[in-house]
C-alpha cells in the first residue's frame, strides 16, 4: 500500500517550494523557513488534493523535521486531516508532548461538536467526563420550577430535557485572582419560537463556546500549565425548541440580580444564558478578576467579516487585555476585529416595560447589538471580553480549530 509521508521542515533554504515525489511512497515536503501563514495555507490545501487524488493511501504519516512543531500548524493541518482520521491511518512523529496533547483533544473537541444527536443530558455527561482531575464540579439543573438560573431555564422550557448550569472550578484555589471563562451551550437552536427559515440543520453545533472552554482547561492541565489565576468554567445548557411551553416573544424575564428582561425574539437565546453566567460570576467577582465569554451568538459576524474573523468586544477595564487577545491572534492566524462598545448603543435597546430588551429587530447590527446587550450586566465592574465566534467556526460543513489556541496562549501568557 502506498503511504502519505508528509515532512514539515524549517531550513535555511532559498528554495521555499512545494515538492512531490512518488514512487513506492509519495512524499510531500513543506520547507515553512520563512513562509508566512498564507503561503503555508496554501501548500497544506494541496496535500487535500494529494489524498483525494490518492483515495487508496491507507497511512499518512507526518513528520516534523528540525522545528519546534508550534500549535498553530498543528491546528491547521489538523482542521484537514480530521475529516479523513476514521479513513487513514495518520500518524505524527517528532512533535512535543504539548502538541501530542493538543491533537488528541482537537479530536474530542470535534467530535462532539459535530455529534447531531446530543441533547442537553448527553452534553452533560461529556461535560462530566471531561472535568480534569485537579478541578471540582457543581452542577445545577435548572428545570422548569427553577429560579437559580432564570434566564437557561426560560430558554430550555420548549425542550422535553432539563437545562443545567454547570461551574468547574479549581480543587485547590490557589491564587487570589480569578478567571471566569463562560460558555454558551445549546445543543440545538431552533430559534424557539421565532422558528429559523431554511436549512438549520448546522445548529448541532451551537455549543462550540463552551466546547472551546472544555478543551482549553483540559490542555492548561494535562501540559502543567501555570498561571497566576484560578480559573472557573460556566457552561448554561439548553436546548432552544418550540413547543406548548417555550418561551414567548413578548414575555419579560427577570434575572439572577432582579434587573428585567423583554424578550423581543427568542432566537437570540444565547445571550440570555450567557446574562445567567455573568451574574453567577459577578456574586463571587473580586479585584483583578477578569470575565471572558465566548459563543456562536450572531449569524451577522459573517456579513462584517466573511469569516476571515471573529469579533471581539470589550468594555473599557477589559481594553488592555482584549488588545493582548488580538494580538495573539494576528501570531496564530486565528483573527480578532474589535468593535467599540459606544453609549448610543445602548438607546436601542430600550424597553417600554423591562429594563432592556434583548433584540431590536429594526437594526441590522446584531452582533453590536449582543455585546452591548451583556455589557449592560457587566457594567465596567470587572475586566470583560465578549468573543463572537459564530463566522470563523464553521466552514463547508466541517468544524474547525478556531478558538482553542487561542484561549490557550491567551492563558499562558497571562501575567
Amino acid at each position: 500500500m502506498n503511504k502519505l509521508n508528509i515532512f514539515v521542515i524549517d531550513m535555511n533554504s532559498s528554495n521555499n517550494n512545494f515538492i512531490l515525489k512518488i514512487d513506492d511512497n509519495i512524499n510531500i515536503i513543506i520547507n515553512i523557513h520563512k513562509l508566512c501563514n498564507y503561503k503555508i495555507n496554501k501548500n497544506i490545501k494541496k496535500i487535500i488534493n494529494v489524498i483525494t487524488i490518492y483515495d487508496k493511501i491507507n497511512n499518512i504519516h507526518i513528520l516534523f523535521q528540525n522545528i519546534n512543531c508550534c500549535n498553530k500548524l498543528i491546528t491547521q493541518f489538523h482542521d484537514i486531516l480530521y475529516k479523513y482520521n476514521k479513513k487513514h491511518n495518520i500518524k505524527l512523529f517528532n512533535c512535543y508532548d504539548e502538541s501530542i496533547n493538543f491533537i488528541n483533544e482537537l479530536y474530542l473537541y470535534k467530535d462532539i461538536v459535530l455529534d447531531p444527536n446530543k441533547n442537553p443530558n448527553t452534553y452533560l455527561q461529556y461535560v462530566v467526563s471531561r472535568v480534569p482531575s485537579n478541578y471540582d464540579l457543581k452542577i445545577f439543573s435548572s428545570n422548569k420550577s427553577s429560579s437559580l438560573f432564570p434566564l437557561t431555564t426560560a430558554v430550555g422550557m420548549g425542550s422535553k430535557y432539563n437545562s443545567y448550569f454547570v461551574h468547574i472550578l479549581p480543587k485547590k484555589l490557589l491564587y487570589t485572582r480569578n478567571i471566569y471563562l463562560i460558555g454558551k451551550s445549546i445543543t440545538f437552536d431552533t430559534g424557539g419560537l421565532n422558528l429559523k427559515t431554511g436549512d438549520f440543520s448546522d445548529m448541532k453545533i451551537d455549543m462550540i463556546g463552551s466546547g472551546i472552554l472544555i478543551s482549553v482547561i483540559n490542555l492548561l492541565s494535562k501540559n502543567n500549565i501555570s498561571t497566576n489565576y484560578n480559573i472557573h468554567t460556566l457552561i448554561p445548557i439548553a436546548e432552544n425548541m418550540i413547543g406548548n411551553n417555550a418561551l414567548r416573544p413578548g414575555m419579560v424575564l427577570k434575572t439572577i440580580s432582579n434587573k428585567t428582561i423583554e424578550v423581543i425574539n427568542t432566537d437570540a437565546e444565547g445571550r440570555l444564558c450567557l446574562v445567567d453566567g455573568i451574574e453567577y460570576a459577578l456574586k463571587f467577582i473580586k479585584d483583578g478578576d477578569i470575565i471572558i465569554d465566548i459563543a456562536t451568538l450572531t449569524g451577522n459576524t459573517d456579513y462584517i467579516t466573511s469569516g476571515i474573523s471573529s469579533i471581539c468586544i470589550s468594555n473599557s477595564k477589559g481594553e488592555q487585555l482584549s488588545n493582548q487577545l488580538i494580538n495573539i491572534g494576528e501570531n496564530i492566524g486565528e483573527y480578532l476585529d474589535k468593535i467599540k462598545i459606544r453609549h448610543e448603543y445602548l438607546d436601542l435597546l430600550k424597553s417600554n416595560i423591562a429594563d432592556i430588551k434583548n433584540k431590536n429587530e429594526e437594526i441590522n447590527s446584531g452582533c453590536i447589538l449582543a455585546g452591548v446587550f451583556l455589557n449592560y450586566f457587566v457594567d465596567n465592574i470587572v475586566p470583560w471580553i465578549h468573543l463572537d465566534v459564530a463566522s470563523s467556526v464553521y466552514k463547508d460543513d466541517m468544524i474547525n480549530s478556531y478558538g482553542i489556541n487561542l484561549l490557550y496562549e491567551f492563558i499562558k501568557q497571562l501575567e
